[in-house]
């Protein structure tokens, strides 16, 4: 089965580089402007599914069968999303607003098939939710962090896996949520749509 990754995300594809080898990246294109009086858990897990309904209105799904997984990771705190920094200055904002708090870390996860006569299934949407805890953080040591990594891609402007002991406190829940792409998740819709075995050849 190919496996179509719609994302252009370094830490995705290094996840899923893991698990597959090789696979397809095909970032989709969409409006991912928030509704108003959206909610963080309805923007993200919508986001995720119109990523996915976008591919499969491609002309790539001819190449069946084949596994479309689209995800969309935001931070939130206080019921905001906080998105990618603009810039440096944006980026310090932001990690002094999480500094010292608890924030929510959710990825939306749209998985579909489609099949060897070009069937397509409806989108299977699911979403998983980490607390992370900050530590307290003066001005100096946000700068000495982002100085450390690349932070206008991420959310939050932050990446445990890169110096996360120079910032992260404690989190609960699913790490690799934290980093984009949640397989617990991941795996437990798998075995909803019956995959985990024609996959993994388990």
């Amino acid at each position: 089965m190919n496996i179509i990754l719609a994302s252009s995300s370094p830490r995705r594809k290094s996840i899923l580089s893991g698990l597959f080898g090789t696979f397809r990246v095909l970032p989709p294109s969409i409006d991912e402007r928030h509704l108003p009086g959206e909610t963080p858990e309805a923007f993200t897990v919508r986001i995720a599914e119109e990523k996915c309904r976008a591919i499969q209105d491609s002309s790539v799904v001819r190449e069946s069968p084949a596994l479309i997984i689209t995800a969309d990771t935001i931070v939130t705190i206080g019921g905001l999303i906080i998105g990618k920094p603009a810039d440096f200055k944006d980026a310090v904002r932001m990690i002094s607003e999480l500094s010292g708090r608890t924030h929510r870390v959710i990825t939306g996860l749209s998985l579909s098939t489609v099949e060897k006569n070009g069937a397509v299934s409806a989108p299977l949407t699911g979403s998983e939710v980490t607390e992370v805890s900050f530590k307290k953080l003066d001005r100096n040591g946000i700068i000495r962090y982002l100085n450390a990594i690349e932070y206008l891609d991420k959310a939050g402007s932050y990446a445990i896996q890169e110096h996360g002991s120079m910032i992260l406190q404690g989190y609960r829940g699913s790490v690799t949520n934290i980093i984009g792409f949640p397989l617990r998740l991941f795996f437990s819709m798998l075995a909803e749509m019956r995959l985990v075995q024609e996959l993994f050849n388990i």
